[in-house]
């Protein structure tokens, strides 16, 4: 059964350029009819058929028109209701009818929106099976743009404001009489003290629809202490819904958009300037074989937490998980090592001192030795308590390492470069011996010719994939409001640069690849040599 495949021929064709277009677009539209993603569509229409009124446009042509828009233009809503006008490609598609804006927002909302994850890796899916593509190494990189909403409109959560106003409450209570609640250490609630409020009205006999005020009139203390405990419960009912907004994860919300977060843009879509805060979303991609194979749209203004969340996607809708996990030392932190280790993902991700170390500025200091830690002079560390020697632990998996022999060592002028102590004959340092060990994995991988190899291409496959998004295809600031809707625009233009490479892979049946591939004779690369002191170095040599 066709849905998708037009039935209206099209005559006056102006070229035969157009002849080529439109063999393109029926290769395509059985492209789409051969992936399923008809069955999605289908169920919606399905349970939508209830509602009365008259016979509206083919759901199956819409979705083929939007999709096509987002490959081949800048697909607001008004410019796919212009190329149905206009461009002769969409007619085709749309065999010849012309729906408005609103009919395509509708669509979206409707019948994409809430299934925007099964369309997505459906297509995608077909798109691996007809192009025979191997999806191993998974490239996984973040961009933050530009929310629709108003500037200068943000919000920050009111944690401190919130701790001093639960101050001065529990001090009222105590004067209120309350003295259980007034010592109890938990922040107050506000349905709490709002049956302390009512409990206090009762117990005291206050007319709350008639109570003294103006000037030169005299108030008991019963009076005062219900006006300001209800100024405080009106303030305590805002910050708590200011919180509840902003959730745990993040400090700020806009009020024209609320689950855009405050962030420091790299370029300012107004001044072109990055100096203040706007309204973003975070946008992560997968990518492998220049294909998107996954999204997501997250409210965290740093990378680290994304990673977690996307592979869990991909894992609910492919099934498995990618071979090789590659990105930047954005996501280089304990959490999502350990993540990797317990899904047997090999890990590529670079460690947050990648840099300093592979330009020689910061070498490593400390090796992981069978159990132990080990120093640049091969000195074994010895595992210290933090509560003899009244330091402080800062994270939880991580122990107190000393080490001794500091003045006779080579390496103290770079080891102790940046300490207080330079004349102590030791230094402590406290390390994470696990995740030392993950480190040190993930270097040697990176290093190996396969690792050369992914670090060559993780320009080209994500990196280039943000710079069609924004360039080519004109996407530099999001146009709907909401996490859903976000979420949905931004999966219609990562479909959209599937399809655009898909429509240009036809001619060819493959991917253009520009990817590079390793040399035979590649060997594994290895980090600057640190030196040791000059003075100790000529002394050996006499």
């Amino acid at each position: 059964m066709e849905y998708f495949t037009t039935k209206r021929p099209i005559f006056l064709v102006p070229s035969d350029k157009c002849n080529e277009e439109f063999e393109k677009i029926d290769k395509f539209l059985i492209f789409l009819e051969e992936s399923g993603v008809w069955k999605i569509i289908k169920s919606v229409k399905l349970k939508r058929s209830m509602c009365k009124g008259r016979k509206g446009y083919d759901p199956y042509k819409l979705l083929a028109a939007i999709v096509y828009c987002f490959a081949k233009f800048k697909a607001s809503l008004r410019d796919i209701e212009d190329k149905c006008l206009f461009d002769i490609r969409v007619l085709y598609i749309m065999d010849g009818n012309i729906p408005d804006h609103s009919t395509f927002g509708n669509f979206i909302n409707d019948y994409i929106v809430p299934y925007q994850y099964e369309i997505f890796t459906t297509i995608v899916k077909h798109i691996i099976k007809k192009l025979n593509l191997i999806i191993e190494d998974a490239y996984i990189d973040g961009s933050k743009f530009e929310a629709n909403a108003n500037k200068y409109k943000f919000v920050w959560k009111p944690t401190k404001f919130h701790q001093k106003l639960d101050i001065k409450i529990k001090s009222l209570l105590g004067e209120m009489g309350y003295v259980e609640e007034a010592n109890n250490k938990d922040l107050i609630k506000t349905d709490k003290f709002n049956l302390i409020l009512k409990d206090y009205i009762y117990k005291n006999n206050i007319d709350i629809n008639n109570l003294p005020g103006g000037k030169g009139v005299r108030t008991t203390k019963e009076i005062k202490n219900y006006k300001q405990a209800y100024k405080y419960l009106i303030k305590l009912l805002e910050y708590e819904e200011k919180e509840k907004i902003c959730g745990d994860n993040r400090n700020s919300y806009f009020k024209t958009d609320k689950d855009a977060t405050a962030m420091m843009l790299k370029e300012d879509y107004y001044s072109k300037l990055s100096h203040d805060f706007h309204a973003a979303y975070n946008v992560q991609v997968l990518v492998s074989n220049l294909l998107i194979v996954m999204y997501g749209v997250y409210q965290d203004r740093t990378d680290y937490y994304t990673l977690i969340p996307l592979y869990n996607n991909y894992y609910k809708y492919y099934g498995s998980y990618p071979k090789n996990a590659v990105g930047d030392s954005g996501y280089g932190i304990y959490t999502n090592y350990k993540y990797l280790r317990e899904h047997n993902i090999g890990n590529y991700l670079k460690f947050q001192q990648w840099n300093g170390e592979s330009s020689g500025k910061r070498p490593q200091l400390f090796y992981t030795f069978g159990d132990g830690i080990m120093c640049l002079n091969t000195n074994i560390g010895k595992e210290i308590s933090f509560k003899t020697n009244s330091a402080h632990q800062r994270n939880k998996d991580t122990k107190l390492y000393i080490f001794e022999g500091c003045n006779n060592c080579n390496y103290s002028y770079i080891c102790k470069k940046n300490l207080k102590n330079k004349d102590e004959n030791f230094r402590k340092v406290e390390l994470n011996p696990d995740y030392e060990l993950l480190k040190e994995q993930a270097r040697n991988n990176l290093l190996s010719p396969k690792g050369i190899e992914i670090r060559i291409n993780r320009s080209i496959q994500v990196e280039g994939t943000f710079g069609q998004i924004k360039n080519n295809m004109n996407y530099e600031r999001i146009r709907r409001r909401g996490l859903k809707n976000v979420s949905c625009e931004v999966m219609l233009e990562c479909l959209g640069v599937n399809i655009r490479r898909l429509l240009d892979s036809f001619d060819d049946c493959k991917f253009k690849d520009n990817c590079w591939d390793t040399p035979n004779n590649l060997h594994k690369e290895t980090f600057p040599y640190v030196k040791q002191k000059k003075e100790t170095v000529k002394k050996s040599i006499n």
